[in-house]
Parts: structure tokens; C-alpha cells; sequence
């Protein structure tokens, strides 16, 4: 499609398997291809980047924990952007695998950016200690969305 239509250009692939699909997109597109990403809150950013992706499209809760993960790699620091990985992991993977959607709102009400976490029908709202683990888990790594509204 990248080839034939011409503001396609950009994906994000969330699902297992995901460095395979995106060499394998990226090899059929070629130079049509501007921007592949990572997804699914940036659980397997490392493997994502090492397929060829240049950025990640997570939740936004914590971009400034997650930029510098891939700065540091397409500067050729792996090693550094590595370090960051694991770094964040554990917040990358509550987030992933325990909230969800509602795992950014939490963070941002938390930090005073946002009035109301309340999700939006169809979805239920975050169990609360789903949501404290979240928190104490973000704390550990002082991200900016839970300080930027205080």
C-alpha cells in the first residue's frame, strides 16, 4: 500500500511477533515507508527497534521516560538505551499487561493534569488496586506526569 498510495506511509504494529511483521513491512515497503513504530505501551520496544522501527506510539503517560530509549538507540548507544529499557520495564509492563487504556488517565489524574479518570462506556474503571500498584510502581521512576499539574 505504501508503494501504490501516497500518504501511506507510517505504521504502528501491536501485536505478538511484532519485530517480525515490522522487517517484513519494512523490507516489502522500502523507501516508501517513513515511519515505522513500535506499540502496545513500548513491551517490546528493544526487539521493535532492533526490526528497524524509529519511534514508539505508547499511552503517553510517561514520554519522557520513553524518548530517551530511543534517542539514545538510533544515536547507535544501545547499550545506554538498553539500560533505559530496563529501567522502565516494570512501569511499561503494568502498564501493558494490568491497565490498559486507563493507565495514562490514572497517571495524569494523579499528577493533577486531568480532573476525571472515569473511563468512557464500554470500559470499566480501573480497579483500585490495580491503580495503586500503577501509581507506586510510576513513582519509583518520578515521571513527569506526576508532577506536571501540581
Amino acid at each position: 500500500m505504501a508503494k501504490e498510495i501516497e500518504h501511506v506511509a507510517y505504521f504502528k504494529i501491536e501485536t505478538a511477533g511484532a519485530a517480525s511483521k515490522l522487517r517484513e513491512l519494512i523490507r516489502l515497503g522500502g523507501a516508501a515507508i517513513e515511519g515505522p513504530w513500535d506499540g502496545e505501551e513500548a513491551i517490546t520496544l528493544l526487539p521493535d527497534l532492533d526490526a528497524g522501527a524509529t519511534g514508539s506510539m505508547t499511552g503517553g503517560g510517561y514520554p519522557d521516560g520513553l524518548r530517551p530509549i530511543v534517542d539514545a538507540y538510533l544515536a547507535g548507544r544501545r547499550d545506554e538505551a538498553f539500560a533505559g529499557y530496563q529501567r522502565w520495564l516494570p512501569l511499561i509492563n503494568y502498564e501493558n499487561r494490568q491497565c490498559g487504556l486507563l493507565a495514562c488517565k490514572a497517571l495524569m489524574k494523579e499528577g493533577g493534569v486531568i480532573a476525571c479518570e472515569a473511563p468512557r462506556h464500554p470500559f470499566p474503571a480501573m480497579n483500585p488496586v490495580t491503580r495503586a500498584g500503577l501509581i507506586e510502581t510510576a513513582r519509583r521512576l518520578d515521571p513527569l506526569v506526576l508532577r506536571w499539574g501540581r
